[in-house]
């Protein structure tokens, strides 16, 4: 008998865990606000992807290199994939969407899985999008402008920008599972990478180099060293998924 039951405790959790993330998959797209902030960011990556086209133009009215349409639009991923991965992570504690989700799924932890997975898909997918709109439009208005297109998109670039999204997307997992709300989460995120990592590269020595998220990042593309890079990431990114992790299998919804 307890064979029987081990042995079909596996596809009963697979099972359960498939469930939950086609749900969380949809609330992508039927929760008002995680929808506001998926329109909202693919937009932001359409103004912005044209833009770096066009400076690149105004740069180089004589070429326009792939490669650095590709960093430019890397430069917005950083910005707007933590914010939507916060939302899909957070906005149904805020609406009190989460008790169905519970009632649902009484195993709390694979709510969470499920939604950290979500989050990894659609900012994958959509900076997959970003990269193919980033290529478009450089080369729809180098073409325009009569041009050369330099087609110098390495892997070495496109690792860099997978990077950089990969470490975001952790980020707003992190800091969205850990704050349970949704405005709270994105001034941190915000004021972590705008005020924090600036502010502690003014510490003497290098210390500060030690405790800057942008430390993970640079590590992953080959210009910063591994040291920092744990340090950072334990800070900033493994320990707010712990919290955020205890707190999911604990709060209380308010």
């Amino acid at each position: 008998m307890t064979s029987l039951i081990l042995a079909d405790s596996p596809p009963q959790t697979a099972g359960r865990f498939g469930r939950s993330l086609r749900a969380e998959l949809r609330n992508v797209r039927t929760t008002r606000g995680t929808r506001w902030a998926l329109g909202l960011t693919a937009a932001l990556w359409v103004v912005v992807g044209a833009g770096v086209a066009a400076i690149a133009l105004l740069v180089d009215a004589e070429s326009v290199s792939i490669s650095g349409a590709l960093l430019g639009m890397g430069a917005a991923v950083t910005v707007f994939v933590p914010i939507l991965a916060i939302f899909i992570m957070a906005a149904d504690w805020q609406s009190r969407d989460v008790l169905t989700t519970f009632a649902l799924e009484p195993r709390r932890h694979i709510v969470f899985l499920a939604k950290a997975l979500t989050a990894l898909i659609v900012c994958t997918v959509l900076v997959a999008i970003a990269a193919v709109l980033a290529v478009v439009f450089t080369a729809g208005l180098a073409l325009a402008a009569g041009a050369t297109i330099v087609w110098n998109a390495d892997a070495e670039s496109i690792a860099v920008l997978l990077w950089s999204a990969a470490v975001g997307t952790v980020s707003g997992i992190a800091y969205g599972a850990a704050t349970q709300r949704v405005a709270i989460a994105i001034v941190f995120s915000l004021v972590q990478g705008f005020v924090i990592d600036p502010l502690l590269m003014l510490i003497p020595h290098g210390i500060g180099s030690w405790f800057r998220l942008t430390a993970v990042t640079e590590a992953g593309s080959g210009t910063g060293e591994l040291g920092p890079a744990l340090t950072a990431g334990l800070l900033w990114l493994v320990v707010p998924l712990a919290i955020g992790f205890a707190r999911n299998q604990r709060a209380d919804v308010q």
